[in-house]
C-alpha cells in the first residue's frame, strides 16, 4: 500500500484546472448541476457494474503506450480498494481528460492498441466518494468533501452527494506501491463494499486477461490469474493451475476463440460482443469474438452505422482449426439472430464459411464448402476408397449427419446413394477387389428398400470383364470364390467373384448354385451352336468341379470330350481309362476312352458328373414330358403307368450288357453311390428284373439265398445286398410275372413244399386284386401245386377249412391259411379249375340234435372250432359226411358200382352246410 509523504509542488497543473472548473461554475448557475448529473449518468447508466472493467482498459492502456505486457493487482485493506498496475505512468494530458468529464487523451496508432476512445470509462470509480491516483510520475486526489469545500461560497446549500466528484483534484502525496506504475486507490462505504468489489473481480478477471492482450496477469484478491498464449491455443491459469483453455484465430485486429474442455472443442450457447472488452451486445454464435469495433461513449453498443461484417474475418481459420471431427461445434446453422448486430455478424460468418477453404477432404486439400460434396456418414473405409474418384469429396470426419446437414447449409453439395451410384459410372478401375472393398463399406449406408432402390444403377464388374448397371439380371455362383482362376461363364451373366460383397444380394443379385448354371436353357442353346466346345467344355467342367455342384443335366453329355484316339467325342459317349464298366459291357459297346490329358486337367468327379462313364451313367429329369431318354423299352415302362412319371431317375446302357456278366454288372451298380438308389425303383429295377439274366432266368424270377419263403419254387443267387429287391418279390409285377409264378408252381420237376405253394397262391390273389394284371391276361398254368405238395391236373380249389378234411390232399389247392371263399374264387379263376363246392356234393349226417346256439355245450363247441355264434347249431354225437364227386343226385343213387367210387363218407368234426347251419360233433374223430 502506498504511503504518505509531504505535500509535494502540482505537477499536473490540476490548480489552474480547478480554477477554471470553479470560474465556470460560478458563471452558470445551471453548469454544476449539469456537471453532476452527467457525472451520475455516467455512473449509474453508462458504466454500471464495469469499475473493474474500465481500470483493467486503462491498465492495458498503459502497458501498450509503454510497449510491455503488463500486470495488475487489486486488493481490499479496510474500506480501501487498491487496484495497481504496470505500464506507461499518469501524464498532464491524463489528468486533463479525467477532470474534463469527456475528453480522452487517447489516440490509437501503429505501436500501441488502446481500449477506448472517448477516455470516460474511469467515471466508474465515482462510486467512491475518494479516489487517489498514484504514479510514479505523480499522485492526485479526487474528494467530494474538499469539492463541497470549494463551492460553499457560491453554491453553501448544494447536496454534497449530487456535486460532481471528479471534476475536482488535487496534488497528493500518496506514493504508488512498489512493483507498480499506477495504483488506484478508491475508498467506498466500509470494508464489506471494498470485499464486494474485489470479488467481482475475481470472476472477471479470466475474461479480460482475453479481451486485454497488453496485460497478462492479474492478482485479484490474491487469487494469481495468468494467460499463456501458446500459438493456436492460449491457457488461463488460476493459481498456476489450468483454469480455462481456448482456441484462437486471429485476422485483422479480430480474434476467434472458442473453448477446449478435456482437448475437446464446446461450443458456446450465449456470449456477447467484446471491442475488446465485453459489450451488451448479445451474440449467439458458437465462438467468442474480440475485435476492435467502434463503440458507443458508455462502450455498451456500436457506434451508429457501424459495419459488423470486417469482425467476420478470421472465422473460417478457427473452424480449420478445430480437429475435423469436432468441427460441427463451431459450424453456425442458420437460426433466429438475438437481435440486429448478432444476424449481421452471423450471416458475415456463414458467408466467410461459404467462400473459404477450410472444409477437410478425402484427398488431404481443404475445400470450400460450396465446392464440396458430402456424403452423409462417409466412413474412413468407403472415403479411402471414393477419396480416389470422387475428389471433391468431403472427409469422413465432416462428414456425420450434423456437419453435413450444416455443410449443405453452407453450400455444399448433398451426395445420395443414387448419386454414388450415377457418379461411380466408368471409375473405379477394372480391379475387382476395389469394387468388393467398395461395396463392403457402402453396405453400412444401405438400411432399407429405399436405399436399395437408390443403389440400382450401382456399376458391377462381370466376370466377363464388363460393367453391369445394377445389380438386377446378375448371378452369383456359388463356390466360384473358391477357385483361384474362375471361369467365366459365358452362357449367363456372372458377377465377377472377387467383386462380391454381400451388399450386392441386397441389391437385388441372384445366388444361384453350379448346378442351376448348369441347367440353364441358355448353355443348352450355346452347346447346340456351331462354335466348338473347347472354352465351354473347360468352363462346365470347372463349375462341376465344385463340391456342391451335383451332375449335370443330361443334355449336357453332348458336350464334345478329347478322347485317346485324338478325336472329339461327346462325353456320355466315353469312359475313364480305368473304368470297371469295360469289364461288363459287350464287346461292340459304343463307348470311346477319355483321353489322359483331360482327366489330368480336370477333377475326375467333374468329369463323372458330367457324364464322363466310370460305371453306369445315370439321367435325372425332374419333369418329363414324354419316354424321350433313350433308355431301352423306356416306352413300355412309361405305358406301365396310369399316370405318366413326375420324374425320371434312371441308369443308361443297361442294354449294352453282355448277358453272360450280369452278375459282375449288378456288383458294379449295387456299390456305386451314383446307381445303388436307382435300384430301389422306377425305371431301372422295372427294366432289371425283366431284361437282367443270370443264368438264361430274369432276376423276378431268382431269389436271394436268404429268401426262404420262395424256396424251392425260384432258383436262389448271391447278389449285394443293395440289388436283393431286383429279385422276387412279394407279389407277382404284372400278368406276365404272374404267368411265370403259375408255370413255376405247375412245374413238377420243382420240388415245391406246400407251405411255399399256399404263400404263392395267396400272392397271386393278392397281385390281382391289387390290380396289378387281369384274370384275363393271365395264361393258364396245365397243372396246380395242390396240398400234397404234388402237380395235379384235375385240381380244385378249397373254399373254407371244412372243406379240407374231404378232399384229397392230391387234388386240393389251398388259396391261404385258412381257405376263404373270395380268394379261393380268384385262385380258381387264374388256374381255371373249379372250387370243391362246385366239384363236390356234401350231404352231413341228418340224425343231429337242432341245439340253441347260445347253450353251454354249444358255445363250448363253437368256441374249440373258431366260429362265429351261427343263428342254428346241430349237435351230432358222431358226424358224417357223404361226398359225390360230381353233380349226381344223391336220392337217385343205385347200387351200380360205379356210382359208389364216387360217393365217399367222412367223419369230420365240423361242418357248414349251404344253408349256414352249423354242424358240430360232440366227440372228436
Amino acid at each position: 500500500m502506498g504511503s504518505r509523504q509531504p505535500d509535494s509542488a502540482d505537477p499536473f497543473g490540476t490548480a489552474e484546472l480547478n480554477d477554471a472548473t470553479l470560474t465556470g461554475w460560478r458563471t452558470s448557475s445551471t453548469r454544476l448541476a449539469e456537471d453532476a448529473a452527467a457525472e451520475a449518468e455516467l455512473l449509474e447508466i453508462g458504466y454500471r457494474d464495469r469499475l473493474f472493467t474500465e481500470l483493467a482498459a486503462n491498465a492495458a492502456d498503459a502497458a501498450g503506450t509503454a510497449g510491455i505486457v503488463g500486470r495488475v493487482c487489486i486488493w481490499a485493506d479496510g474500506a480501501d480498494v487498491h487496484v495497481a498496475n504496470t505500464g506507461a505512468p499518469l501524464t498532464v494530458a491524463g489528468v486533463q481528460s479525467l477532470t474534463a468529464l469527456r475528453v480522452s487523451p487517447k489516440h490509437p496508432d501503429a505501436e500501441a492498441t488502446t481500449v477506448g476512445r472517448f477516455g470516460m470509462g474511469f467515471r466508474a470509480t465515482s462510486l467512491a466518494s475518494r479516489v487517489v491516483i498514484a504514479s510514479r510520475s505523480g499522485s492526485i486526489v479526487f474528494d467530494r468533501q474538499r469539492t463541497a469545500a470549494a463551492v460553499a461560497d457560491f453554491a453553501p446549500d448544494v447536496d454534497v452527494e449530487r456535486l460532481p466528484a471528479q471534476r475536482l483534484a488535487w496534488p497528493s502525496d500518496v506514493e504508488v506501491s512498489a512493483g507498480f506504475d499506477t495504483e488506484i486507490i478508491l475508498t467506498v462505504a466500509d470494508p464489506e463494499a471494498a470485499a464486494a468489489l474485489v470479488a467481482e473481480s475475481v470472476d472477471q478477471a479470466p475474461d479480460l486477461l482475453l479481451e486485454l492482450e497488453s496485460i497478462d496477469e492479474i492478482d485479484a484478491g490474491g487469487t494469481v490469474f495468468r494467460r499463456l498464449d501458446e500459438g493456436e491455443s492460449v491457457r488461463i491459469t488460476r493459481d498456476g493451475h489450468d483454469h480455462r483453455a481456448w482456441l484462437v484465430a486471429r485476422s485483422s485486429g479480430t480474434r476467434w476463440l472458442v473453448p477446449l474442455h478435456g482437448g475437446r472443442v464446446v461450443g458456446l450457447e450465449r456470449d456477447v460482443l467484446r471491442s475488446p472488452t465485453a459489450t451488451d451486445i448479445e451474440l449467439t454464435l458458437p465462438a467468442r469474438v474480440i475485435t476492435n469495433l467502434p463503440l458507443t461513449p458508455d462502450r455498451r453498443d456500436l457506434h451508429p452505422g457501424t459495419d459488423v461484417a470486417p469482425a467476420a474475418a478470421g472465422y473460417p481459420e478457427l473452424v480449420a482449426l478445430v480437429p475435423d471431427d469436432q468441427k460441427q461445434a463451431v459450424i453456425p446453422p442458420p437460426a433466429l439472430a438475438a437481435g440486429r448486430v448478432d444476424g449481421a455478424l452471423r450471416h458475415a460468418v456463414r458467408a466467410e464459411l461459404t467462400r473459404a477453404r477450410w472444409v477437410p477432404s478425402t484427398t488431404g486439400e481443404a475445400l470450400a464448402p460450396e465446392r464440396t460434396w458430402v456424403f452423409p456418414g462417409l466412413t474412413a473405409d468407403l472415403a479411402d476408397l471414393l477419396g480416389e474418384v470422387l475428389e471433391p469429396l468431403a472427409h469422413p470426419d465432416v462428414s456425420d449427419r450434423v456437419t453435413a446437414s450444416l455443410l449443405v447449409g453452407l453450400g455444399a453439395r448433398q451426395l445420395g446413394l443414387a448419386d454414388l451410384a450415377e457418379l461411380l459410372s466408368g471409375v473405379g478401375g477394372e480391379d475387382p477387389t476395389w469394387w468388393a472393398r467398395l461395396y463392403a463399406a457402402l453396405s453400412g449406408s444401405v438400411v432399407d428398400s429405399r436405399d436399395t432402390e437408390e443403389l440400382g444403377a450401382l456399376p458391377v464388374p462381370r466376370a466377363d470383364g464388363r460393367m453391369h448397371v445394377g445389380c438386377r439380371g446378375l448371378f452369383l455362383v456359388d463356390g466360384l470364390d473358391a477357385i483361384d482362376d474362375p471361369p467365366v461363364l459365358t452362357w449367363v451373366p456372372t458377377v465377377a467373384p472377387a467383386a462380391y460383397d454381400p451388399l450386392l444380394e441386397r441389391l437385388g443379385l441372384t445366388r444361384i448354385t453350379p448346378a442351376q448354371a448348369l441347367d440353364d436353357p441358355s448353355l443348352a442353346a450355346e452347346l447346340d451352336g456351331d462354335n466348338p466346345h473347347g472354352n465351354l467344355a473347360d468352363v462346365v467342367l470347372r463349375l462341376l468341379s465344385l463340391p456342391d455342384a451335383g451332375p449335370a443335366p443330361a443334355a449336357l453329355g453332348s458336350l464334345e470330350l478329347l478322347g485317346d484316339d485324338g478325336e472329339l467325342w461327346p462325353a456320355d459317349e466315353l469312359l475313364l481309362p480305368d473304368s470297371p464298366l469295360v469289364e461288363v459291357l459287350v464287346e461292340d459297346s459304343p463307348f470311346g476312352t477319355v483321353a489322359a490329358s483331360v482327366v489330368e486337367k480336370y477333377d475326375r468327379r467333374a468329369l463323372l458328373r458330367l457324364g464322363v462313364g466310370w460305371g453306369f451313367s445315370v439321367v435325372h429329369d425332374p419333369g418329363p414330358v414324354a419316354p424321350d431318354h433313350d433308355l431301352p423299352d423306356e416306352g413300355q415302362w412309361w405305358d406301365s403307368h396310369e399316370v405318366p412319371p413326375e420324374e425320371v431317375h434312371a441308369v443308361r446302357d443297361l442294354d449294352l450288357v453282355d448277358p453272360d456278366r450280369w452278375s459282375r454288372a449288378l456288383s458294379l451298380l449295387a456299390t456305386d453311390e451314383a446307381t445303388a438308389p436307382l435300384l430301389l425303383g422306377g425305371y431301372t429295377r422295372w427294366w432289371l428284373r425283366r431284361y437282367a439274366e443270370i443264368g438264361g432266368t430274369p432276376l423276378r424270377h431268382l431269389r436271394s439265398v436268404d429268401n426262404s419263403a420262395m424256396r424251392g419254387l425260384f432258383d436262389a443267387i448271391d447278389v449285394p445286398d443293395a440289388a436283393a429287391g431286383l429279385l422276387v418279390g412279394d407279389l407277382p409285377d404284372d400278368a406276365d410275372d404272374a404267368s411265370d409264378w403259375l408255370s413255376a408252381l405247375a412245374d413238377p420237376d420243382r420240388a415245391v413244399e406246400p407251405g411255399v405253394a399256399i404263400r404263392a397262391h395267396t400272392a397271386l390273389v393278392a397281385g390281382l386284386t391289387d390290380g396289378r394284371y387281369r384274370v384275363a391276361d393271365v395264361e393258364p398254368p396245365t397243372g396246380a401245386r395242390t396240398l400234397a405238395g404234388t402237380v395235379a391236373g384235375d385240381a380244385v380249389v378249397v373254399p373254407e377249412p371244412w372243406w379240407v378234411a374231404v378232399v384229397p390232399h392230391s387234388r386240393a389247392v389251398l388259396p391261404g391259411l385258412p381257405p376263404l371263399p373270395e380268394a379261393a374264387a380268384h385262385l380258381a379263376e387264374l388256374l381255371d379249375v373249379p372250387i370243391a363246392s362246385e366239384a363236390y356234393q356234401a350231404l352231413p349226417d341228418l340224425a343231429g340234435e337242432a341245439v340253441d346256439p347260445d347253450s353251454a355245450e354249444a358255445v363250448v363247441l363253437l368256441a374249440a372250432s373258431g366260429m362265429v355264434g351261427p343263428r342254428q347249431v346241430v349237435l351230432h354225437d358222431d358226424l358224417l359226411v357223404r361226398i359225390t364227386d360230381g353233380d349226381s343226385d344223391m336220392e337217385d343213387a343205385d347200387d351200380d358200382s360205379a356210382d359208389q367210387d364216387r360217393v365217399s363218407s367222412h367223419r369230420v368234426p365240423i361242418w357248414v352246410d349251404d344253408t349256414g347251419t352249423v354242424h358240430l360233433a360232440r366227440s372228436r374223430p
